[in-house]
């Protein structure tokens, strides 16, 4: 059956025109919600949602809820590649969109459900939001939903994340591959999302027989900034000798990034001559925060918006679908600051001839 005769079949059986079938099967906003549900119940009945594209996007309006700081020009990068992404996916479509703080924790009830509750909203989209309030809600809007970057413990909601635990290891193993041992990790542990990523972390030592240390492997923040960064990773190295030095550190942000490269540089510790370093989120913004370009697992920011449209998408054509979680991978991208193990090895034998240790580095520069 052609999609005119289905078109002319959907009118007769709702009593709505061709025109607003059109127009409802077009994804166009201008049509009233009773309209618009009468029109997709009687398309999935006939199976036209199943062979439609995405091209045909069956939605009206989302709110997007991020944290506050998401939609500061100073705040959260991550978050704001995030949003893009939406914003791209939904460009050729005249979609309502509404963006909303909403914070990590105790977070606000009745600007959520103000929000979600919208008459011109059809769709919601939760970053980064952990409070089990705010998800049990979601679930009960009778509103697809779709998660970005975190957890239902309930398994009711569709989400879309970066595969945490697959940049851990992947990091940790390229480096563990290069022959290094001495490997220190600095990373925040505010969200489940980071255990999982630590997790990839301690399994890549297991994969690589090597005994994962917390003491001299790892440094926990409380949050990501730089100099918060700095601030801890100078104290761990005024605490040991430079002979137990890792050879390779691996911060978990371009902004801890950031701070670990100022440690260095007051401690006269080159890269990669010296030490190496790997990080992550770097992709999408690294030639901002920094001078140098470093070796680390690119996270698709704004890729991660646009799945979480598609999802919307395929939760509304198919609502009975079983519910899934979308793990985006990262990327491996080499420029240089990750060296062979036999490199810093002939750098710590020529250190142990002169009088200031191991590596041969400044360790008056605090």
């Amino acid at each position: 059956m052609s999609g005119k005769l289905k078109m002319d079949d959907i009118a007769a059986l709702t009593g709505y025109s061709v025109s607003t079938v059109s127009r409802v099967l077009s994804g166009k906003a201008y049509t009233s919600d009773r309209a618009r549900n009468a029109i997709i119940q009687c398309a999935r009945k006939l199976g036209v949602l199943d062979e439609l594209a995405f091209g045909r996007l069956l939605i009206k309006g989302i709110a997007v809820f991020a944290p506050a700081r998401t939609f500061n020009a100073r705040g959260d990068i991550f978050y704001r590649e995030v949003t893009k992404g939406i914003a791209d996916a939904l460009a050729p479509w005249n979609i309502y969109l509404s963006w909303c703080g909403l914070e990590e924790q105790r977070a606000d009830v009745g600007v959520f459900l103000d929000k979600a509750r919208h008459k011109d909203i059809n769709a919601i989209i939760i970053i980064g939001t952990d409070d089990p309030t705010i998800l049990n809600l979601a679930a009960t809007l009778n509103k697809p939903c779709v998660l970005i970057n975190t957890h239902d413990r309930e398994m009711r909601l569709d989400a879309v994340s970066p595969d945490h635990y697959a940049i851990g290891f992947s990091a940790l193993n390229n480096v563990f591959e290069r022959g290094h041992r001495r490997i220190l990790t600095i990373t925040s542990l505010r969200r489940e999302t980071l255990y999982d990523r630590l997790n990839g972390v301690k399994d890549a030592y297991r994969f690589h027989h090597v005994a994962f240390n917390p003491q001299q492997a790892l440094i926990v923040t409380e949050g990501f900034s730089a100099d918060e960064t700095q601030q801890s990773l100078r104290a761990w190295l005024n605490q040991r000798p430079s002979s137990e030095w890792p050879e390779v550190i691996f911060p978990g942000s371009v902004g801890m990034a950031a701070g670990v490269i100022r440690v260095l540089e007051q401690h006269r510790v080159r890269i990669p001559q010296d030490m190496s370093l790997i990080t992550t989120d770097f992709a999408w913004n690294l030639e901002n925060l920094l001078d140098t370009r470093f070796s680390g697992i690119a996270v698709p920011c704004r890729e991660l918006g646009v799945e979480a449209v598609h999802v919307l998408q395929n939760r509304l054509n198919r609502p009975e679908a079983p519910v899934y979680n979308l793990l985006l991978q990262g990327t491996m991208r080499d420029c240089g600051t990750v060296t062979q193990a036999t490199r810093h090895a002939a750098r710590a034998e020529m250190g142990c001839d002169n009088d200031q240790g191991g590596l041969g580095l400044n360790e008056d520069a605090h």
